[in-house]
């Protein structure tokens, strides 16, 4: 159930338990790497344990997370983003089977002691793990346990053992862990030596106790990282519990350097950083090294003040109390200078953080302000298309409108002019009436007696002949009028509806011709001209030449007379006028 590729479970993964208890005392609480969802078809239910399980668990036990610190030395187990964004995260990369660097130390101290101090009023934990969340994490914690705290070694690393369910495996760190306690035993001891007040018998043992310190100066410190080839030369070659290990860190750096290379870039960014603060501090330690010295001095000149009071007595007195006196001022002023400088690192280290958050929120403003950017740009388009496209319409119905407007206007003219032809026709139809009635008039009337109507007509039954005749006319006018618009209009109507049928026809009639081209070769038309020595008509013109073979030789027909050729062209002349007026 190992797997392979980058879904490839660690070994001995399942053989420990996925999460310990709290460490009494402190917040830490240590547990195997979480591994993400792609590592589920690799093992079976009840082995998995992801980001998302840890969290529930934790939740199961009333207690909350609110830092995890990841010791591993890749990125494919899972990420940051499969948290959830309340819990805080930080990656430090430290190699197995290693005793971890003095850099890699103080970065851990630093993390937990920031945490600490801004989560003074809740109770949130601090989740510790590397692959299997024993050896790099009970090192680590246990050292802090022991450099800050001030516990014993073997106290902190059974604290650890039995809230974590296994115990630590690698003899290297518990050598290194149990090598602490001497190291502060002997520090604790020079400055309550010099302090003791004895005779001339007791001056000897303190030249004894001066002298380690001049030759531990020439000794590395204690947190001086280990060469990791010289640990490996070390190894027997034999034991195979040794090489397992060293086979697994070549085959992880061998798989995993291009996916570290972007994490080293930017972790180098933060290490240049921590190395000048690193060389501030070696400075400061410098400069506490040469207070030593002078304390040495100060000692030496003690000594020989110590063999000048046994040869005088009454003085001893009054040097014993400069000397307290002179002790108790270096102490104080060492106290100082120890906090000032713990107090101005801090400091440093607040400026710092504080500066990186600057920049990360500046950044993604920018990134923010980039993304308003281009979604301001595309709805700037939309609108700009969306304005083309209102633009566009109201053109055209402003068109629809003025060629309405233009009809309605063409049809009052052409009705106005219908009125006024109509007023023309009624007024002549009038004046023709009246002289027929006069002329009616006069031949009724007799000669020389003046005018006289007939004797069965009246005067009133005249005018209303003339009214009635006349609405009559006009009516029968309008009608003549009425029907020759109508008529007019299907004329309209009909010549359209021809032109279009005309369109069409011409369409199909070129569409059949193309057919026509392509589906038979082109033949020659017979010669309308006198026919001359040659007997076979020259070939075609090379069209299609892929598509269809070249036509065979024909020979050319009998020539018509001249008579018979001119009718043949009378006739397709009055054809063609004939279709063109259809």
């Amino acid at each position: 159930m190992a797997g392979r590729g980058a879904s490839r479970v660690p070994e001995r993964w399942t053989d420990y338990i996925p999460l310990g208890r709290r460490m009494p005392g402190t917040r830490f609480i240590a547990f195997k790497v979480p591994l993400k969802k792609s590592f589920d078809r690799n093992l079976l239910p009840e082995e998995r344990f992801s980001p998302h399980d840890l969290i529930r668990k934790v939740k199961e036990r009333k207690e909350e997370l609110g830092l995890i610190i990841d010791l591993t030395y890749t990125t494919r187990y899972y990420g940051p983003e499969e948290l959830p964004p309340t819990l805080r995260y930080s990656k430090i990369l430290t190699m197995g089977h290693e005793i971890p660097n003095r850099r890699t130390i103080l970065r851990f101290k630093y993390i937990v002691k920031r945490f600490l101090t801004d989560n003074k009023d809740n109770d949130k934990l601090i989740g510790v793990h590397c692959t299997h969340g024993l050896n790099r994490t009970g090192y680590l914690v246990c050292r802090y346990l022991i450099d800050v705290e001030g516990m014993e070694p073997n106290a902190a690393i059974e604290l650890f053992n039995k809230s974590r369910g296994h115990a630590i495996e690698r003899t290297n760190y518990i050598q290194d862990l149990q090598k602490r306690a001497l190291r502060s035993c002997e520090l604790k001891n020079l400055g309550s030596d010099l302090l003791r007040k004895k005779g001339g018998a007791a001056a000897k043992p303190q030249k004894q106790l001066l002298k380690p310190p001049q030759h531990r100066s020439g000794q590395p410190p204690p947190a001086v990282p280990r060469n990791p080839v010289s640990t490996k030369k070390k190894q027997q070659p034999g034991s195979k519990a040794q090489a397992q290990p060293q086979e697994l860190g070549q085959r992880h750096r061998a798989l995993e350097q291009r996916q570290q290379k972007k994490l080293e870039q930017r972790q180098l960014e933060k290490l240049e950083q921590q190395k000048k603060l690193e060389q501030k501090q070696q400075r400061q330690l410098e400069k506490l090294e040469q207070q030593k010295k002078l304390e040495q001095k100060q000692q030496r000149q003690l000594e020989k003040l110590e063999k000048l009071e046994q040869q005088k007595k009454p003085e001893q007195t009054q040097l014993e109390n400069l000397e307290q006196r002179q002790q108790q001022k270096l102490e104080k002023l060492e106290q100082k200078q120890q906090q000032k400088l713990e107090q101005k690192q801090l400091k440093k280290l607040e400026k710092l953080e504080q500066r990186q958050q600057k920049l990360e929120q500046k950044q993604q403003k920018k990134l923010e302000q980039k993304q308003q950017q281009k979604l301001e740009q595309k709805q700037l388009k939309k609108l700009e298309k969306l304005e083309q496209r209102q633009q566009k319409l109201e053109q055209k119905q402003q068109k629809k409108l003025e060629q309405k407007q233009q009809k309605k206007l063409e049809q009052k003219q052409l009705e106005k002019q219908e009125q006024k032809q109509l007023e023309k026709l009624e007024q002549r139809g009038y004046k023709k009436e009246r002289k027929g009635l006069f002329i009616q008039a006069e031949s009724v009337r007799p000669w020389g007696d003046g005018f006289k109507l007939p004797e069965d007509r009246d005067g009133w039954d005249i005018g209303k002949e003339l009214f009635t005749g006349r609405v009559e006319k006009l009516e029968q006018r309008q009608q003549k009028l009425e029907q020759r618009q109508l008529e007019q209009k299907q004329q309209r109507q009909l010549e359209k509806l021809e032109q279009k049928q005309q369109k069409q026809s011409e369409q199909r009639q070129l569409e059949q011709r193309k057919l026509e081209q392509l589906e038979q070769p082109e033949q020659r038309q017979p010669c309308s001209l006198a026919p001359r020595n040659c007997c076979i008509s020259p070939p075609p013109k090379k069209k299609h030449k892929g598509l269809f073979p070249p036509p065979s030789p024909q020979p050319c027909p009998p020539q018509e007379p001249t008579g018979a050729r001119k009718r043949r062209h009378r006739r397709r002349k009055h054809e063609l006028r004939q279709q063109e007026v259809s």
